[in-house]
Formats: structure tokens, C-alpha cells, sequence
């Protein structure tokens, strides 16, 4: 076993770990029902947790890729009408996001954000006082579905325990990608500068998996040495 293996193992049951308190803090099974409801203590530490997880999981992901060859098969033409596309189910584990997120970059954006609250209320002298509209209240953080947050847990757990499969998955979808030419849709999985989810204060656990994985992935990828 070369240090890398054992760098990646180790990386992987700290991960792993604490993946799995997250499910006890939860009360979630690995591979079960979704939850009808959560409560807003414990939905923020699921939140503070999930993020940097997944970006670290993706980091080791990156890694066991390295090396993979696959074999695209011939394209399929598209079908002549559309496929209906069937309900589905709630419990269904969607696949693992294999790709980070974009950044975003206020000073390239073609406008910005829209801004929140009320607009300015202007009149003359001789015009009515124009009437307040109030704003659509935010649902509470009691009242959010957490459905999406369960199904995003069992998509995390489920690509911890299929690194190998998830590996061959990126490689798969990259080449794919570079053989469409797609502009529009990226071939790197890792996003330039820190991870989504990436901290300086790192007072988690989960900050330290994640800074140390994303050094590894740095550290793996180096270019390699000419002189």
C-alpha cells in the first residue's frame, strides 16, 4: 500500500465517521424513509455539516479517478417524441453531484441580485400617500420540508460507501462531455480556489476533513517535475 492509499483511507473513515453521527443526530437510516419533519436545531446541524462533506467526498472522488480508462459506447440518436417522464418516489437517492457548484462573480454578471424588501415610496404634495405593500412572508425553518436535506444525506452515504463506482461515473460523464463538445457544461469537477462549503475558522470537524482533502486532491494532481 503506497502513502496516497493510506492518506486516502484514513481521509475516508474520518469522513465516514462523521457521516454517520450526522445520521444519529438526525435519527435518519442509511437507505430508509425520508423524514416528515426536523427540527430547527437539528436541521442547522445537518446544514453546517452536509456542505463541506459532500465537497470533501467529491475531492476524494477526484482522487480515485486518476488513472481510469472507459470505453464510450456509439451515441444513440434522440428519440422522436418525448419520453414521459413517470413520478417517481420521494425515498428515491438521487445521484451524488460530481461536479462543484459555481461561483459567483457579481462584477461579470450581466445584472445583479435583486434586491429584498419594499420599494421607495415617492409622492408629490398634492398625491395620496402611496400604500406599503408588505412583503410575502419567508416560511420558518420548522416549516420547511426536509425531504431534499434527507435525500442529499443518502446521496452522500451511499457514494462514501461507492467511491470506485462514482470514480468510473466522473470519468464516464468527462469524456462524454469532451466528446459533445459541450460549451455550456464543464469537464473539470473541481471549481478554481476553495471548495463550496470551505471555512477559515475551522471549528468543525468537518472543516479539517475538508481542508485536508482538498490539499490532498491539490497535492495528487501536482504537475510533475521537469527539473
Amino acid at each position: 500500500m503506497t502513502r496516497e492509499d493510506t492518506i486516502f483511507d484514513y481521509q475516508r473513515a474520518a469522513l465516514m465517521r462523521l457521516v454517520a453521527a450526522v445520521f444519529a443526530v438526525a435519527g435518519l437510516v442509511p437507505g430508509g424513509p425520508v423524514l416528515v419533519s426536523m427540527t430547527v436545531d437539528i436541521r442547522r446541524q445537518v446544514i453546517r455539516v452536509l456542505g463541506p462533506a459532500e465537497s470533501a467526498l467529491r475531492r476524494l472522488i477526484v482522487i480515485k479517478a486518476r488513472g481510469i480508462v472507459v470505453k464510450l459506447s456509439a451515441p444513440r440518436p434522440a428519440p422522436s417524441r418525448p419520453i414521459p417522464k413517470g413520478k417517481g418516489s420521494s425515498d428515491r437517492i438521487p445521484p451524488f453531484a460530481l461536479f462543484d457548484r459555481r461561483k459567483w462573480f457579481h462584477e461579470l454578471a450581466k445584472r445583479g441580485r435583486p434586491l429584498r424588501g419594499p420599494a421607495p415610496r415617492i409622492s408629490g404634495f398634492d398625491e395620496p400617500r402611496p400604500t406599503l405593500d408588505r412583503p410575502t412572508p419567508r416560511p420558518s425553518e420548522a416549516d420547511i420540508d426536509p425531504a431534499s436535506l434527507c435525500r442529499r444525506l443518502q446521496a452522500l452515504h451511499k457514494a462514501l460507501e461507492t467511491i470506485p463506482t462514482q470514480a468510473k461515473r466522473l470519468v464516464r460523464l468527462q469524456a462524454r462531455r469532451r466528446r459533445n463538445n459541450e460549451p455550456l457544461k464543464r469537464t473539470e469537477p473541481l471549481r478554481p480556489g476553495w471548495p463550496p462549503g470551505y471555512r477559515r475558522r475551522q471549528n468543525h470537524p468537518v472543516d479539517q476533513i475538508l481542508s485536508d482533502c482538498h490539499m490532498f486532491a491539490l497535492w495528487v494532481h501536482r504537475p510533475p517535475n521537469t527539473s
